[in-house]
């Protein structure tokens, strides 16, 4: 639900879950696969994030070994603080209370990580709605801030690291009012802008991933205003060509890539914010898509999705952030492109962008989501 139509938004949102809670219980697929967690675990931020509703951004929270200990850290959006806050691990799956990234204003909604200068440590960039901050990481839990980047957010607010030219060094990816733009690394933790991904419609979200056979990375866009997911195959130079499309859900507040159906290329799974739905998009393999599943009525408020094997059985599942009742939805994959509902798990209130990585250091891939109470919750793998 994005941040600037908060209040109209959670309303109908609100209005739909009356509807939602008498049709979902009936009709709710069950996996076959057991995927479970523990009750959550509540570590405080020493932030205010993301202190503004169900957004503003489709990523963040952004999980790694942000202090060279060995044990998975989080850095969080502080939207109407003055820059991101890591919370370090503590390896159990709790966390040490948060420590400013660095001053940059307020504003930043979106995170991502990446080395961005080669120096083998994971750095921090952040998007807030007038520019893209860059956060070196020193190793030892503490940076210093980069150069700024003047840009305009799209209906969200997003920023992605990943090697968009194929030379080896970091790229920026971001949302801009009409598509995704490029910024090129230069290998030192600076970048200059290249070209952009346009979309007829207002972006709300996007993802990397693979959706054709030629190893360049691609990248899939939903449209706010078409309601669907757009695919543009990379062309090898940081530049994007448009190739298919798919009807997503009614108001799509995130895009994950994924392979679902275990033919090498990666498919999209969307959380359907208006339709309470979540929708898998079976690719073709050429940049287009071949069949939607969908499961209706799969949480109360679909706001953020993400995806992992939880089971290790080799097929992908996926968690999905329901900001109505504050919940985490899991999904298992049955390794023919279709997820079925497997449980929904407390979580702290209106849950964000979870975040996926073994937390507790057992091997097993865990969730660790922040909400509205100052405060990222931790649930432990148990399946």
């Amino acid at each position: 639900m994005h941040s600037r139509v908060f209040g109209t938004r959670f309303a109908l949102s609100a209005a739909a879950a009356v509807v939602a809670v008498v049709l979902v219980l009936p009709s709710a697929a069950e996996a076959a696969t057991a995927i479970n967690f523990a009750a959550k675990v509540d570590s405080p931020s020493g932030g205010s994030f993301p202190s503004w509703g169900p957004g503003p951004s489709a990523i963040g929270v952004v999980g790694g070994d942000f202090n060279g200990d060995g044990i998975a850290d989080v850095v969080s959006a502080d939207f109407q603080g003055d820059g991101p806050i890591l919370m370090t691990g503590k390896g159990n799956g709790t966390f040490n209370k948060g420590t400013r990234v660095g001053s940059a204003g307020i504003g930043y909604g979106a995170i991502g990580a990446g080395d961005l200068n080669g120096d083998g440590k994971t750095d921090v960039v952040a998007q807030s709605w007038l520019s893209i901050a860059v956060f070196l990481n020193n190793g030892d839990g503490t940076f210093k801030l980069g150069k700024k980047y003047t840009t305009v957010e799209g209906a969200q607010q997003e920023i992605i690291v990943a090697d968009a030219d194929g030379d080896g060094k970091a790229d920026l990816l971001s949302l801009v009012p009409v598509g995704v733009q490029t910024w090129l690394g230069n290998g030192d933790g600076t970048f200059k802008q290249g070209g952009a991904a346009l979309i007829a419609g207002t972006p709300a979200a996007f993802t990397t991933g693979k959706f054709n056979a030629d190893n360049k990375l691609d990248i899939a866009v939903n449209n706010d205003v078409l309601q669907q997911v757009e695919v543009f195959l990379g062309n090898g130079d940081g530049g994007f060509t448009r190739k298919g499309s798919s009807t997503s859900g009614l108001i799509t507040e995130d895009v994950r890539a994924g392979d679902f159906d275990g033919d090498g290329i990666d498919d999209v799974v969307t959380a359907d914010s208006f339709s309470f739905s979540t929708t898998v998009l079976i690719s073709n393999g050429q940049g287009g898509f071949k069949k939607t599943n969908r499961i209706v009525f799969s949480g109360l408020g679909p706001t953020s999705i993400a995806v992992a094997d939880f089971d290790r059985d080799g097929k992908l599942d996926a968690a999905m952030s329901a900001v109505v009742n504050s919940r985490m939805v899991i999904f298992a994959g049955n390794g023919d492109g279709t997820i079925a509902k497997s449980g929904d798990f407390e979580v702290t209130t209106l849950p964000q962008t979870p975040v996926l990585l073994d937390f507790d250091r057992d091997g097993k891939t865990d969730v660790v989501v922040a909400g509205s109470a100052n405060a990222v919750s931790f649930l432990k793998n148990l399946s």
